[in-house]
């Protein structure tokens, strides 16, 4: 409390200061004799005032407007009818940590292959990434890596040369290293399958996205209808924060591309974020669930992250930083690469409502005080408290987690902190359903806590149980989310 005190105690004791030398050196060099109003006035009321001038103004521009979401987030059209519209405006009016997400499909591609059961196997029997002869350290000798084979880098840049002829010089297919090229294969990869299920949702909707607009009256008494309330469409990539800007802008390009190949007559928004310190997968998918509630039309959002370290050029970066796995170096990293993602709606959303759908939770997250990489002891308490924070909001008790999926690698640190826990707090969990999923596919980067999520969310459908999903590849930062299955719909109230 006294540490919270100090600094806007000086800041204050600054501005008096500088005010009463200001005013003093006036007055001598006027030679003036202040008044007893004038000291009052000058060395009391003055600072006073600006200090609750800046007051006034930090407030108003801390505060964050109420429709703040993701940047391209369509802000909801001012008149929306019938039960989409019912359905969000319910749902917008629940307690924020009860905002949930309908997972309408997930995919993934990883080393281990794009089947979510058959990477459930390899995970749960704790199988290793294997020794790949075309990688090699400084020394020659061959990398341990999690590699998806059958990738064919060169075909892709040709494919993207051709699509961005007509781009500045700035977009060059031919500048990207092969780990940009396979990442960006991989991400391709997923965001088919997605948008084939999107098509498929928007299809089995069918009439219930034909919602009208409250028609006009013309002069003969005729009802003309107003124009058909579209959903709305989104997609979020995330992108390594070791990309450069155009590296970046090719992939989104690249993206929109494969959205208007898919269904020319849907309007895709892309949006792409940087993988960095507070912009992780879990986070992006939070303030996509913000976003969705804040929609008034019905919404689909596609989440996708992909990462790749399978090149040549990524080994010798990381070897020369100190981050390479090696003998002498065993908490180094694994080159992996994979790509995960999600096609999501709001819960509730009567046109995309799934006889046995699973929803996801918002995020809970958090700074350890003490780093897990420095640690003499493992730590759980803070996923201690997410879990139970996630448990209380979707109003569940422990033992109806069945899963526990994390994107924690080889390191001892990540793999007893999560294991620590189960213990204490899921005992029931069986091992071989404490998946970490980066132990068998080495590091996935900006694709990690999204594999995890994706392949949580795939458990909660094939079981219908609840899966929690942990990020713990930071060496303070920790995220939880829960998916799980979807409670019976209450009734919607028809629009009359």
């Amino acid at each position: 409390m006294l540490a919270r005190l100090i600094k806007p105690t000086l800041m204050f004791s600054a501005v008096f200061i500088a005010v009463w030398v200001i005013v003093v050196v006036y007055w001598n060099y006027t030679a003036r004799m202040p008044s007893t109003s004038d000291i009052a006035l000058y060395l009391v009321v003055l600072p006073l005032a600006l200090v609750v001038f800046y007051l006034v103004l930090r407030r108003i521009f801390a505060s964050p407007p109420p429709t703040v979401a993701l940047p391209s987030a369509a802000r909801g059209a001012s008149a929306a009818t019938g039960a989409a519209a019912s359905t969000a405006g319910a749902v917008a009016d629940a307690p924020q940590e009860r905002l949930q997400m309908a997972v309408l499909a997930s995919s993934l591609h990883t080393p281990r292959g794009n089947d979510a059961d058959a990477l459930a196997t390899a995970v749960g029997q704790a199988q290793a990434p294997e020794l790949v002869p075309e990688l090699r350290d400084g020394e020659g000798f061959p990398l341990l890596a999690g590699c998806v084979a059958g990738l064919d880098a060169y075909e892709l840049r040709e494919q993207l040369r051709e699509t961005l002829r007509p781009a500045p010089e700035a977009f060059d297919a031919d500048a990207l290293t092969d780990d940009r090229l396979r990442a960006i294969h991989l991400m391709s990869d997923v965001l088919q399958e997605l948008l084939a299920s999107a098509t498929d949702a928007i299809l089995n909707a069918g009439d219930a996205l034909s919602v009208r607009a409250p028609g006009r009256f013309v002069s003969s008494g005729e009802v003309i209808p107003g124009p058909v309330a579209a959903p709305h469409l989104c997609i979020s990539l995330l992108l390594p924060g070791a990309w450069s800007e155009g590296e970046r802008a090719i992939a989104t390009q690249w993206v929109q591309q494969l959205a208007r190949e898919a269904d020319p007559s849907q309007h895709w928004t892309v949006d792409c974020f940087k993988s960095e310190a507070g912009v992780s997968a879990m986070a992006l998918l939070d303030r996509i669930n913000l976003a969705l509630h804040r929609e008034q039309r019905p919404a689909l959002w596609i989440a996708l992250a992909a990462d790749s370290a399978i090149s040549n050029e990524c080994i010798a970066r990381w070897e020369a930083e100190g981050l390479l796995h090696s003998a002498a170096r065993r908490n180094g990293r694994v080159p992996g690469e994979a790509a995960a993602g999600l096609l999501l709606a709001r819960a509730g959303d009567a046109p995309f409502a799934q006889p046995h759908g699973v929803v996801l939770s918002r995020s809970a997250s958090g700074q350890r005080d003490e780093s897990a990489d420095t640690a003499r002891m493992p730590d759980a308490s803070l996923l201690d408290l997410f879990a139970q924070r996630l448990l209380s909001a979707s109003s569940l008790q422990p033992d109806t987690i069945d899963w526990v999926v994390t994107d924690a690698d080889h390191r001892a640190s990540r793999v007893t902190e999560v294991a620590k826990l189960v213990q204490e707090r899921l005992p029931h969990v069986p091992f071989e359903n404490n998946l970490s999923v980066c132990a068998s596919l080495g590091h996935l980067g900006a694709a990690a806590d999204m594999t995890a999520v994706a392949l949580a969310c795939h458990l909660a459908v094939r079981d219908s149980r609840h899966v929690l999903a942990l990020s713990v590849q930071d060496a303070r930062a920790r995220t939880a989310m829960l998916a799980g299955p979807a409670s019976p719909p209450s009734p919607v109230p028809q629009a009359t």
